[in-house]
């Protein structure tokens, strides 16, 4: 329409006809695998092969061809759906109970967080890995080490745990624990934590209890029985556990009394007075913050992780108390980093409130921070194993909300345990440290060096990417066929299946194992192939191919044969990024393969003669030239265009994006003014498809014709979309012609 204009001039107006993308493929693919970490059937996507080790870990034994079929198709690019398949013989690590199968976290959520589960950490992702998880756990604990004197005369005081203690400053709290610390020497055998053990006291054979042993230190932690003993314990004394022996040294007697201060109450101070169990007063010599000396290892302090959890600010601020805690997540043999001992996770100053913030409104509940952030552990129950900080203990249980509420404190019976020795270590029996480490996890059952996964299981997984609305995929990988023709028949139709249903991907295969390796007769290898292709189904969605080649695994430090149906999809995956869609992804410009050493059955002419008649693209080892792709055939079973890789890519190319373009008409008026305006969408894509060397022609057709009034009546709209795929060149045939000196080549080129 023209502009209007009241004088002479020129108007310049713009058009916008490029109302469609003509970004052809997202170049995601997608594997179902049993890898030995990561989350079971959940869609995770990765884009190099160290995310893929972060999420999955390393190839095994018993994975690897999987494993490397993931690997292989990451280094051509693109981005990879990576799903963990199931198995009944999978179970996550805990630290007591029955270990259970928590596939991820929506299973969590569903089946797990809000039951009475027997353990309290479960790891994350099922498997093995998970046992070599430690979790050290702290809050507030004891407030105060008050070292007291020897008695004067009669017997070893006696404190009694949760029993009040006062002094006349006005402190008050409650025991945490009572023990006696001795440095020995003249030490012989090695003394056993948990176990009775006599000392010599004034000529007489007490019983005590070893709490913990440090004989790099020479350091004897005991308690006394219930009753206490008869007589004091002094320097110079014996102390016995079977055949072993010690002598407390000079000035080695350090008695330890740790009290937890009620709330509001003023510490306790060096020459206070306390009472113990018998109304026996003991002055106090010296009082020290028990924190500092708080070991989660030996030698390794909980101070420097973070400073003491106390009171979170949200707790103070509606009258609760003692609600933080610190969590560390170990790495106790070194399975998962290499590294023994490595630390995995912090997470400090968490809440046992429910109801806890951040100071940014974020949840600071520790079972809600570790669902959302760990990596490495489930939280499963509240630890029971507690100091009451108040008179009835259920009013400080965890998991309640914070309003006036003073939590029940960490008082581990166990202690923490040293690694690799398994030693307690000192001051941590019935103290403020919980250790726990992880077992029972359990990896895939295996059978003849390979995981055991059944094709249900695989097929389950594969399934989590069937709707194409919600998952974008253009290449499903099947990596390794199966153990016998059977098995891998059913993976591979089960994957057509849902190629044909989503009609926008394409599947690629490999030949099964044993039908390639272990075998030195090529032809017996083309035999096996032909026979076991020939009983896979026909589908334009689906590639075969000859391969298996020989690869470095630098993970495990061996070479191995794996399947090339990644490396077959990861070209396809570069010919779109290098070229077009629409190109063959086969031959010497574009079908090198990558990281092959060599081949397992590198085919000759006559052998590819019969694999391409039997719809198997070879691979072959030209010298000099590389490893190479030779053949573009897709698995239909008769003559079509569809027959080609490179025509079913330009298909689903275009089908994507005028499929996508079409979404936009839905809901608009169905007129001949809408139908000009998908006309003017669709015709200028296809142009540029066939400048850029996709098809040779085409006609959109959308107009009264084939959108009759009776269909637009029922609210349909028709477009009908021709086109001339452009074909690959798969024959060459060249003649070479020698004629007489006198011999015009007009005369013989007709």
């Amino acid at each position: 329409m023209a502009a209007n204009q009241s004088s002479p001039g020129v108007v310049i107006q713009e058009r916008d006809l490029t109302t469609i993308t003509t970004l052809s493929t997202a170049n995601v693919g997608v594997i179902a695998a049993p890898f030995e970490l990561g989350p079971v059937e959940e869609v995770i996507e990765v884009s190099t092969e160290r995310e893929l080790v972060e999420r999955f870990g390393k190839p095994n034994e018993n994975n690897f061809e999987f494993w490397y079929t993931a690997s292989q198709f990451l280094s051509y690019g693109g981005v990879l759906k990576t799903i963990r398949a199931t198995s009944t013989a999978l179970k996550n690590a805990v630290d007591t109970g029955t270990a259970p199968l928590i596939k991820n976290l929506q299973d969590y959520e569903t089946s797990y967080i809000s039951a009475n589960n027997n353990w309290t950490w479960a790891a994350r992702t099922p498997g093995t890995k998970g046992n070599a998880i430690g979790i050290f756990m702290t809050d507030a604990g004891a407030d105060q080490i008050a070292v007291i004197p020897a008695p004067g005369s009669g017997n070893e005081f006696e404190f009694v745990a949760d029993a009040a203690v006062t002094a006349a400053s006005g402190a008050a709290g409650k025991v945490f624990k009572y023990s006696i610390v001795l440095t020995v020497n003249t030490i012989v055998g090695d003394f056993t934590p948990g176990t009775s053990t006599t000392i010599n006291i004034g000529g007489s054979q007490e019983a005590v209890t070893v709490q913990a042993w440090d004989p790099a230190n020479k350091k004897l932690e005991i308690a006394l029985p219930s009753g206490g003993v008869t007589g004091i314990i002094a320097d110079g004394q014996t102390v016995t556990q079977g055949t072993n022996t010690c002598v407390i040294a000079t000035s080695g007697i350090e008695r330890r009394l740790y009290v937890g201060l009620d709330s509001g109450s003023v510490a306790f101070a060096a020459t206070d007075s306390v009472n113990d169990t018998n109304s026996n007063a003991a002055v106090i010599t010296s009082v020290r913050s028990e924190y500092p000396e708080r070991e989660y290892l030996p030698g390794v302090k909980w101070i420097n992780v973070a400073p003491r959890p106390e009171t979170s600010l949200y707790a103070n601020s509606v009258g609760g108390r003692n609600d933080e805690l610190h969590i560390v997540v170990v790495d106790i043999d070194g399975s998962i980093t290499g590294t023994t001992g490595a630390v995995l996770e912090r997470f400090v100053g968490l809440s046992k409130a429910s109801d806890a913030k951040t100071s940014v409104g974020e949840t600071n509940y520790y079972v809600e921070v570790l669902k959302q952030k760990s990596d490495y552990i489930f939280w499963g129950e509240h630890e029971t194993g507690v100091f009451n900080a108040t008179g009835t203990p259920s009013d400080g249980n965890w998991g309640q909300t914070a309003n006036a509420r003073q939590y029940n404190l960490l008082r581990s019976a166990a202690g923490s345990t040293s690694y690799p020795a398994g030693r307690t270590t000192v001051g941590s029996k019935n103290n403020a440290t919980f250790y726990y480490r992880l077992s029972s996890g359990a990896d895939y059952a295996t059978s003849g060096n390979q995981y055991t996964v059944n094709n249900s299981d695989l097929t389950t997984a594969y399934e989590l990417i069937a709707d194409p609305e919600s998952q974008t995929v253009d290449y499903i990988l099947a990596g390794p066929s199966g153990v016998d023709d059977a098995s891998a028949i059913a993976k591979v139709t089960s994957l057509v299946n849902i190629a044909e249903e989503r009609r926008d991907c394409i599947v690629f295969t490999s030949p099964r194992r044993g039908s390639v390796i272990g075998i030195s007769n090529a032809t017996t290898i083309t035999d096996n192939l032909v026979d076991y292709f020939n009983q896979l189904p026909s589908s334009s969605y689906l590639v075969f191919d000859s391969g298996y080649k020989y690869i470095y695994d630098k993970y495990n430090d061996v070479y191995r044969y794996v399947p090339t149906n990644g490396d077959v999809a990861g070209l396809c995956l570069q010919t779109t990024e290098t070229s077009e869609p629409w190109f063959s992804p086969a031959g010497f410009a574009r079908g090198i393969l990558r990281n092959a050493i060599k081949l397992a059955y590198s085919p000759n002419k006559t052998q590819r003669d019969r694999l391409y008649a039997a719809r198997i693209n070879p691979i072959v080892s030209f010298p000099g030239q590389g490893v190479v792709l030779f053949g573009d055939k897709t698995a239909l079973g008769f003559a079509s265009a569809f027959d080609r890789i490179n025509v079913r890519r330009l298909f689903l190319t275009i089908e994507r994006v005028i499929g996508s373009a079409a979404k936009s008409q839905l809901f608009e008026q169905n007129d001949e003014a809408q139908r000009s305006l998908f006309l003017n969408i669709v015709e200028p894509y296809l142009r540029d498809v066939q400048g850029r060397r996709g098809v040779t022609d085409f006609l959109v057709k959308c107009d009264a014709d084939n959108n009759p009034p009776e269909s637009v009546d029922r609210g349909e709209f028709y477009a009908e979309i021709f086109v001339k795929p452009t074909r690959t060149i798969n024959y060459i045939t060249l003649t070479f012609t020698a004629t007489r000196t006198g011999v015009a080549f007009t005369e013989v080129a007709s």
